[in-house]
């Protein structure tokens, strides 16, 4: 019989280690979402067009696609710490990195590894809400965990546009290696939460494995095979569809407030509210699964997600942008936690973090070819393009689910 490491009851312990991560998480993403708007800037700033900022957008998700399913590997069989330690490095480093890049290779060179990076902390994030959850207890942590991300999204920006409002005098250049400095310094508090949060789960389940216990055989199997089951493999392309309509409205709203005049500092504004928006629906999001079901949350969010990304390109006014990302903001933050949690349930348990892993594959796929897919949409029909291609992922993850959805009813 193989050493099994204490569950982590539901103690003092379990609540300060959930709030560690989640302070974390809003850190990683207050990093993140700071960073990847103003790397848009950046390639501007050099030279870039629209086709320039898709490819460095899609090249912080190039390593991510052949190092995720490792890293699952690895966190099934109890190695979360290192991969919290490594991500942590990656993420201050990174906007250091960013900010010195003279290129636009450079910059997408640096994107590339500040990605895999950020996957490493993603990876044993959820690998440890999902050790810290029982099955009645999914869907809140994980929405609390994606509501802790949307935070971190919503302050990223409006950090991000803040730095850069300060480029009277100044070339826009010099602005964003002022936002990827500040990036850097608000990184280094990810290390005191989740160093904090591996002493308090030290030698827990939650820490060791995915899977409230450990033996020989967590990790092994084929993560491809996961795809045969259909529920699974469902689960993976609603979220590949909603990351990469994510990723394309933060990559191109830039481009496409340039090109309705509007202000840095406005277009962070923008964001942030997108962000905030889907912070109130994760939040929320134990309450509606309650109401409707998981599999009727996923479809209506995605149906009214893909009708109002139409709206961007429709509408020019501040006020309707806003409206805009109100509705966006409010569906597309239900995709991931609802698809996290469809991962988890139907993966076996010693590949759980390896199943995730799978999902985090595919999100890096969609995040990788959309805006570069969406950079070549764009030169053909305009700057409707990557809205356009947003619409219809939305619409087939709809359309996907629905069968489940009438064998369930």
């Amino acid at each position: 019989m193989p050493n099994t490491p204490p569950a982590l009851p539901h103690s003092a312990s379990y609540r300060r280690a959930l709030v560690l991560l989640l302070l974390g998480t809003v850190i990683v993403h207050t990093t993140m979402f700071l960073s990847k708007p103003v790397v848009s800037y950046r390639v501007l700033a050099l030279g870039g067009g629209e086709h320039e900022v898709g490819l460095v957008s899609a090249a912080s998700s190039l390593l991510p696609i052949f190092f995720a399913i490792p890293m699952g590997r690895w966190s099934d069989r109890g190695r979360v710490p290192v991969l919290l330690l490594g991500g942590t490095v990656a993420l201050v480093a990174g906007p250091i990195g960013l900010g010195h890049a003279g290129t636009i290779l450079g910059v997408a060179l640096v994107n590339a590894a500040y990605g895999a990076g950020l996957l490493a902390l993603m990876v044993g994030g959820q690998s440890v809400v999902a050790g810290l959850s029982g099955p009645g207890e999914r869907d809140r942590n994980f929405g609390l965990f994606t509501a802790a991300a949307s935070l971190g999204q919503m302050l990223g920006p409006l950090a991000g546009g803040w730095a850069m409002s300060f480029a009277e005098g100044e070339s826009r250049l010099q602005a964003t290696t002022r936002a990827f400095t500040a990036g850097a310094a608000i990184a280094l508090g990810v290390a005191v939460a989740f160093g904090a949060m591996v002493w308090v789960l030290r030698g827990t389940a939650a820490l060791a494995s995915s899977t409230h216990g450990t033996n020989e055989r967590a990790g092994h199997g084929s993560a491809l095979a996961l795809l045969a089951d259909r529920q699974l493999a469902v689960a993976v392309f609603v979220s590949f569809a909603f990351i990469a309509s994510v990723d394309l409205l933060i990559a191109y709203l830039p481009v496409l407030g340039e090109h309705y005049g509007l202000s840095p500092a406005f277009v962070g504004a923008l964001l942030a509210l997108r962000a905030g928006c889907s912070f109130i629906s994760r939040v929320f999001l134990g309450v509606l699964v309650r109401w409707g079901g998981r599999l009727t949350v996923i479809i209506i969010s995605a149906g009214v997600a893909a009708v109002t990304m139409v709206g961007l390109v429709l509408f020019s006014h501040p006020v309707l942008l806003a409206v805009v990302m109100v509705l966006l903001g409010l569906t597309l933050g239900l995709g991931q936690p609802l698809t996290m949690t469809w991962v988890v349930e139907q993966a076996p348990q010693r590949l759980r973090a390896t199943a995730l892993a799978l999902r985090i594959t595919g999100n890096r796929v969609a995040q990788s070819a959309a805006p570069a897919a969406a950079g070549g949409l764009s030169s053909l029909v305009g700057i409707a393009g990557p809205f356009v291609l947003a619409t219809a992922l939305l619409g087939a993850a709809a359309t996907t689910v629905l069968p489940f959805r009438r064998r369930a009813r």
